[in-house]
């Protein structure tokens, strides 16, 4: 199961109507429109609310279908927050709930869950509130970093372009001169070929 499908099996049920009133329009939904719509919440961290975060400390690797892998918990890790894992806990145990269970049935398990280990809601919103602002950073950082190498890679091709031009223009001016030393050529050549032809028709006198 991939991304919101993942996400919202586990938190709400399907259909349930979610902040301000709209709901999923089922499978149409894609991973953008989804967190899109976590974003209209009330409770949702917003965008600017970042860490710093260098972006050659990210490690990123691919799957065989092309889908990119990050490590995200090197970062939490780098960015010291409390390896106590509220949310990735949270996650667990509603993946071992009833998919079927209505959300008031889920949150009331998720609390008892909670409070037989010593933690609350609150705890899970600021550990989620410090991994998402580590996110936030994550992909300001590579965006920048991205922003930048691809002014870079713009400018070398700019300079390609310009000798390329340059080339271009130098094949010109030397197909021009070809072509005029080839005219040049053609008319000296022709003046001296009429005068073999000219003289050349003469028969030469017989002798006496």
């Amino acid at each position: 199961m991939s991304g919101w499908k993942k996400v919202r099996g586990l938190f709400w049920q399907p259909g349930e109507a979610e902040a301000g009133g709209a709901a999923p329009a089922g499978d149409a939904i894609s991973d953008e429109e989804f967190a899109a719509l976590l974003a209209t919440s009330e409770h949702a961290v917003a965008p600017d609310a970042a860490d710093p975060v260098d972006p050659a400390t990210v490690t990123v690797s691919a799957t065989a279908d092309g889908a990119v892998m990050i490590d995200f918990q090197a970062q939490y890790d780098a960015a010291a927050i409390p390896d106590t894992d509220e949310v990735e806990q949270l996650e667990g145990f509603l993946n071992r709930l009833d998919a079927s269970l209505p959300k008031a049935s889920k949150i009331a398990a998720a609390e008892a869950f909670l409070g037989a280990i010593g933690k609350d809601k609150a705890a899970v919103m600021l550990d989620a509130e410090r991994k998402i602002k580590r996110v936030h950073g994550l992909l300001q950082a590579t965006e920048a970093d991205t922003r930048a190498a691809l002014a870079t890679e713009q400018s070398a091709i700019d300079q390609l372009l310009q000798q390329i031009d340059a080339h271009k223009q130098r094949m010109e001016d030397l197909n021009r001169h070809l072509e005029g030393v080839r005219r040049a050529c053609l008319v000296e050549e022709s003046r001296l070929q009429a005068a073999r032809v000219f003289f050349g028709s003469v028969t030469p006198a017989a002798k006496g």
